[in-house]
């Protein structure tokens, strides 16, 4: 088979290919996207969770200075009861004034750390509904990953050992220029030369429109075993059946009458 031949067919096989390649990742890359989603979602619990821990602990010892206050009031007002002078009495006063105020104090900010405690609480609660969503989200895109895997994993094996064996046919050096430009137009390597105006030689490639010399057109028409790239896309030319020149027939002699 002659060079163009040969890559148009490689080019059908590694369309195909690209196809089913690219349902694949794209099943992996939502799924990928569930997963990273729930991951980063675990990982917002457990830090709430270290949040509520050490707002607990705060609380707790809010409440441990508030008992420890209350128990010095407790023991100062006996000894305010058993004081044995005026000067006694003013500095246990003023003591339990300070202790009233710091209790005060310490009252305001655990009802602060209480309701820190209750909205966090909350916000767990939440997000655990919102990590249950998620994982249920995520096992339906493994589904489809699996489905997908079945559905293409067998006929995609059978594409690229035919892909492969249609590698095999071109040349290295014509090879490594499609395998680029399948790369860079993904998948679209070849593009057939479209006739504008046949009689002003006018002609432009068939995928970005650009104007295509006469004089690419012409060898293509006389050979398949060369590979001419589009100056603007890059993409491989070929020239379709219908595209061709079509080669003059004569048409046969009219028979000459011989008059009697």
């Amino acid at each position: 088979m002659a060079l163009l031949e040969n890559l148009l067919t490689l080019h059908r096989v590694d369309s195909q290919v690209r196809a089913l390649r690219s349902r694949v990742d794209s099943s992996k890359i939502y799924f990928n996207a569930q997963e990273k989603q729930l991951l980063l979602l675990e990982k917002q619990r457990v830090e709430l969770e270290t949040q509520l821990k050490q707002l607990k602990a705060v609380l707790h010892s809010l409440e441990l200075d508030q008992t420890t206050a209350q128990e010095r009031v407790e023991k100062l007002r006996a000894e305010l009861n058993t004081s044995s002078n005026d000067k006694q009495y003013k500095a246990i006063l003023n003591e339990m004034k300070v202790l009233e105020n710091q209790k005060d104090e310490i009252v305001k900010r655990a009802v602060e750390e209480m309701q820190r405690v209750e909205d966090t609480e909350k916000r767990i609660e939440l997000h655990a509904a919102t990590i249950l969503e998620r994982a249920k989200v995520r096992e339906i895109a493994k589904v489809k990953l699996d489905e997908c895997m079945t559905d293409v994993g067998e006929r995609l094996a059978e594409l690229e050992a035919e892909r492969a064996r249609a590698a095999d046919l071109i040349p290295d050096r014509e090879r490594v220029i499609f395998d680029k430009v399948a790369e860079e137009t993904e998948g679209e390597a070849m593009a057939d030369i479209t006739i504008v105006d046949l009689r002003h030689r006018e002609f432009a490639c068939g995928s970005c429109n650009i104007e295509v010399p006469f004089e690419a057109y012409a060898r293509l028409a006389s050979t398949a075993q060369v590979v001419i790239q589009c100056k603007a896309c890059t993409r491989i030319l070929f020239l379709s059946e219908a595209n061709r020149p079509q080669e003059k027939t004569e048409k046969p002699e009219k028979p000459v009458k011989i008059k009697k």
